[in-house]
């Protein structure tokens, strides 16, 4: 585990609405990522679960109630609120993502946008992260400033192509807490390494423009 950040949350939240994404370190323990790890595994047996190659890759709206107390814990919702200025926003989005060593998932290029056309800055992703991001086993690549220009969502979404696109490696450690912002351009490429890239994703909708 990396050491908790010393910065303000609003040091971060500057961050996010300059580049489109931010890393606040440390925000949870390594004991409890080792639980919502757990729990995310057993939330696996009659869940709403995404399976390709016989991997388990993505969990939709995971039916734990340790799972739904962290989407609602005060140390993440500082951060949304500090994001939007107000806490007039509600929980739109869960998922837990497993990238297992050798899950053949990979995402293109993309905005958010593309599963919520017209939403623009209502809308920020949260992650949790579980395991460490490395430069082998996936982390998502995020091109700094692409969320204040236009951007083409099209092709298949699980086939990553690199093209002429240039980002960066948000590399990070378990306990770590993503942001980004709904129009920013990511995407990442296949765990190739012996180690999990578990997160857990909570998205949230404002009520009202943020401004960023």
């Amino acid at each position: 585990m990396g050491t908790r950040s010393t910065a303000r949350i609003s040091d971060h939240v500057a961050a996010c609405k300059r580049d489109g994404f931010a890393r606040i370190p440390g925000v949870f323990t390594k004991a409890e990522v080792n639980y919502l790890r757990a729990q995310a595994i057993l939330a696996c047996h009659g869940g709403n679960i995404e399976i390709r190659d016989g991997f388990p890759c993505l969990l939709f709206w995971p039916q734990s109630t340790y799972m739904q107390e962290l989407a609602r814990d005060r140390r993440l919702l500082d951060i949304v609120s500090a994001y939007y200025g107000h806490d007039d926003y509600e929980l739109e989005t869960q998922q837990y993502y497993f990238h297992l060593p050798g899950d053949p998932d990979e995402f293109a290029w993309h905005t958010d946008e593309r599963f919520r056309p017209g939403v623009g800055n209502l809308y920020l992703q949260t992650a949790i992260l579980v395991d460490d991001w490395t430069a082998d086993n996936g982390a998502v690549e995020f091109i700094p400033g692409s969320h204040r220009q236009p951007f083409l969502n099209s092709g298949d979404l699980r086939v990553f192509i690199r093209g002429n696109r240039r980002g960066v490696r948000l590399l990070a450690q378990a306990g770590d807490v993503l942001t980004w912002s709904n129009t920013v351009v990511h995407g990442s490429e296949r765990n190739t390494a012996r180690q999990a890239r578990g997160y857990f994703m909570n998205g949230f909708r404002s009520r009202s423009l943020a401004d960023c």
